[in-house]
């Protein structure tokens, strides 16, 4: 029995079953630890030999830097599990076993809930205060300014006299001039050009007000024509006061009290109706007085009906004109538009199309453009 147990072959443990088996002192080491178990604990070794030479880095600057110790084997985590519970001040061979377990337990409880939630704070934080792309931001406002341009620019383009000289900054001209204005009425304001008294209307953008600051509405250019935008984007069209602000407030006050003379004489005229609120226009002297000469030399020809009088745009100064007529067709939208183009040029419209009201009323409207003539 003895010979027969001697010529079998013994079974053959694992280099790692031995280690785990028994210590180097004798005394039984901890169990094997499972594959993910290990993988934590051995990303803590890692991180504590990295800590330990940032640290000795830190003291001695002129050492040369720590080589990468190599991968972690599973002897230096088990090693590292039974000394994480010690105290630093206690001896190697004076804990029980009984501790080494206690501390290896209370190694794993605290490491890896340390590990998850580590790595969650630093997701957190990569989250929160991570940069906002500024491209969709930065852009808005640019989108913005070019939109509100292009509206000032038509305007612009449709509204003010041909022949008539506008000052703008760089872009808006070249805004002005792709909607069909004039090349050579558009006069580009800069550090070295000409200041805006030399034109009839200033588009006053932010560039503008940056060269002028408040001598555009203080001096130059105290009447608003039309307001496009709000704050920075902002841009106004402005009238310029060619003999300065004194002389075209005498001016337009003096064409006030020549709009209410003619609106007077245009409501005694029995060929023209005209409804309450166009009644009270004309009383104020509010209409434009090339428009009044019109309905006027109409009125001879053919009866007038007057829905309302009105400006194309918003924001004007309180007191400027206005230019264009609401005429009701009743029949002779034809006749109207074929005696008005007969006008002489100072008479003549420029524009008599058929408009449809909000309320859905059909109208021929009858438009000057401006600014309204004043002899400032």
């Amino acid at each position: 029995m003895a010979n027969e147990g001697r010529g079998r072959e013994l079974p053959q443990r694992a280099r790692d079953e031995a280690r785990a088996a028994t210590s180097p002192s004798g005394t039984r080491a901890a169990p094997v630890l499972s594959v993910e178990l290990r993988q934590r604990l051995e990303a803590a070794v890692t991180a504590e030999r990295s800590g330990a030479a940032a640290r000795a880095a830190s003291v001695t600057q002129e050492s040369p830097r720590v080589p990468n110790a190599g991968p972690v084997t599973e002897d230096e985590v088990t090693e590292w599990i039974g000394t994480a519970g010690k105290s630093p001040d206690a001896a190697p061979d004076a804990e029980p076993e009984s501790a080494g377990w206690l501390g290896a337990g209370l190694a794993a409880l605290i490491v890896i809930p340390a590990l998850v939630i580590g790595s969650l704070a630093v997701v957190a934080v990569r989250h929160f205060t991570a940069t906002p792309q500024s491209g969709p931001v930065s852009a808005a406002p640019a989108r913005h300014e070019a939109a509100v341009r292009g509206e000032a620019a038509a305007w612009v383009a449709q509204q003010v006299s041909q022949g008539l000289a506008v000052s703008c900054d760089q872009a808006m001209c070249a805004a002005l001039e792709a909607r069909g204005f004039p090349q050579h009425d558009l006069l580009v304001l800069g550090p070295v050009s000409l200041d805006p008294r030399h034109s009839d209307v200033v588009v006053e953008t932010s560039a503008v007000r940056a060269l002028f600051g408040t001598s555009l509405d203080q001096a130059w250019a105290p009447a608003v024509l039309a307001s496009f935008g709000s704050g920075s984007a902002g841009i106004t069209v402005r009238v310029v006061a060619a003999h300065g602000t004194v002389a075209y407030q005498t001016a337009l006050a003096s064409e006030l009290a020549a709009g209410k003379a003619a609106g007077a004489r245009l409501l005694a005229d029995r060929r023209i109706s005209v409804p309450a609120a166009a009644r009270a226009q004309l009383t104020a002297g509010l209409v434009d007085p090339r428009l009044l000469s019109a309905l006027t030399a109409l009125s001879r020809y053919l009866p007038v009906s007057i829905v309302q009088f009105g400006n194309v745009g918003t924001g004007a100064s309180p007191g400027m004109p206005f230019r264009f007529a609401d005429l009701s067709q009743a029949g002779q939208a034809n006749q109207t538009r074929s005696y008005l183009s007969e006008l002489k040029s100072t008479l003549r419209p420029v524009r008599t199309v058929p408009v449809v009201l909000p309320d859905g009323q059909a109208v021929l409207r009858v438009e000057f453009t401006a600014p309204s003539p004043l002899q400032a």
